[in-house]
């Protein structure tokens, strides 16, 4: 069948869908049933706002050198500003090396100060990636008495995005590739050449993929700012005209909640109750000011999240 015609019988049954059980059901059983890359054309985020996006260089821990690495950075970097649903921003000079990160495989960031940065520069996440060693293993494949042993080799990269506001991770995801030679290939070849060899062939489309699908995600995760101060019923908050906001506009303000202790002894704040909401009187290009509604009372660092 037609790729326009599946599409097409895909739509109609998401508009009827739509019909009876509200556009959230629908949104959320589009990413479940659609590849990332065909669900982001049927989905759309307009009412919520821009992400403020830090994106630091990856780690290389492949071994294909600074060149290759600052040109698969800069790739995905500029794979995710091509989105409309976010900004990007380039970290501080001098503020990040290997050695900031005290367990970089995996891109799980371990130290406070990346993300401390990034917050008081009015980001909403952070993204860190590293490039992974090829992993070697030996498997049997096929079934007696024809099975065969292959060495499998695994090129890999991953990402990892951090909240600022929350200082939590709420995503990673590893993008892999896999190649198989028998051990009698596998003994006869050059195994630092090879492995080289697949390591640049694999990193560009395993980076692109990694892209789409941060963009999807980052994008579609709900809006978190943070008051800045208060001064009687003046509030000011980290978000402004840059992200899309107008005025009127109208937030929810969250209470400090539960802290959680991680592991280098920090105190972690997670959202807790909905105290009251605010409206913005001045949009300015970064950040503005609003007034109370209702509820209250409004203090510094308390958690804002854009009303529906």
């Amino acid at each position: 069948m037609p790729m326009k015609r599946i599409a097409a019988i895909i739509c109609v049954f998401l508009l009827s869908l739509m019909a009876v059980s509200g556009c959230s059901t629908t949104k959320d059983l589009t990413k479940k049933v659609l590849p990332t890359s065909v669900a982001k054309k049927l989905i759309t985020n307009e009412a919520d706002l821009k992400k403020r996006v830090m994106t630091f260089p990856f780690i290389d821990q492949a071994g294909v050198g600074p060149e290759m690495t600052k040109k698969l950075s800069r790739e995905f970097y500029d794979r995710l500003r091509s989105s409309p649903n976010l900004l990007l921003y380039d970290p501080p000079d001098g503020v990040f090396s290997t050695q900031a990160m005290e367990s970089p495989q995996y891109g799980v960031v371990t130290s406070s100060k990346l993300v401390d940065i990034a917050e008081d520069m009015g980001m909403n996440a952070l993204i860190i990636g590293v490039l992974n060693p090829v992993e070697i293993a030996v498997h049997k494949t096929g079934i007696w008495p024809f099975d065969d042993w292959k060495k499998l080799y695994t090129v890999s990269a991953a990402v990892n995005v951090i909240h600022t506001a929350s200082k939590t991770l709420i995503y990673t995801d590893v993008a892999t590739r896999e190649y198989h030679k028998s051990l009698q290939e596998s003994d006869q070849l050059d195994q630092e050449a090879y492995i080289k060899e697949i390591t640049l062939e694999a990193l560009p489309d395993l980076i692109s993929d990694l892209g789409l699908t941060l963009d999807f995600l980052v994008s579609d995760a709900p809006w978190t700012g943070r008051i800045l101060a208060v001064d009687g019923d003046t509030i000011m908050i980290n978000a402004g005209k840059e992200v899309g906001l107008q005025d009127n506009a109208v937030f929810k303000v969250f209470s400090l909640g539960e802290s959680i202790t991680s592991g280098t002894g920090r105190k972690i704040h997670l959202l807790g109750e909905t105290i009251g909401e605010i409206k913005v009187t001045s949009a300015m290009e970064k950040h503005s000011l609003a007034e109370p509604l209702n509820g209250g009372p409004f203090k510094a660092k308390q958690f804002i999240r854009l009303s529906n």
